[in-house]
This record gives structure tokens, sequence and C-alpha cells, in this order.
């Protein structure tokens, strides 16, 4: 099974170029536009096993979504970009 793979980022080209690269890598990816969209994905059964988040979004910081993460969903890790 592939690893997982969740960008978020409230750019979209930033969004679908990680994305591009990632898969382009052997990685399955999804994204979301912002950390209440990614809060939405994570209620699926399908964990992501790396969630790559930009800190500086509408509706969500990262900041808010990563301390959400940590608390709620800590076997996922995090990388903040910026």
């Amino acid at each position: 099974m592939k690893d997982h793979i969740l960008v978020v980022d409230d750019e979209k080209s930033v969004r679908e170029s990680q994305a591009l690269l990632f898969r382009a890598s052997g990685y399955d990816v999804s994204t979301a536009e912002n950390g209440l969209d990614a809060l939405l994905q994570l209620k699926t059964p399908n964990l992501p096993d790396l969630v790559i988040s930009d800190l500086n979004m509408p509706h969500m910081s990262g900041f808010e979504l990563l301390s959400v993460l940590r608390r709620r969903f800590p076997q996922i890790s995090v990388i903040a970009s910026s």
C-alpha cells in the first residue's frame, strides 16, 4: 500500500504542483484548500501518513490545524511550510 500524503495550501498552484510531484514519486496524494477542509477529510477511515500544511491560510491557519492534528491524530506526521 502506498503512503498517503495530504497537502493543505490555499494557493491552488502550490497545492497542485506539490501533489503532482508526490504522485510522480509514487505517493497517494489528497489535497485540501484550508485547515477546515483538511479536518473534514480526516473524518474518513483512510487517514494520511503525512500532512504537509501551509501556515498562513484563511478560515483556519496551519498553526491551528497542526495543533488539532497533534491532539486528535498524534499518529500522523506533519510538516509545516511557509
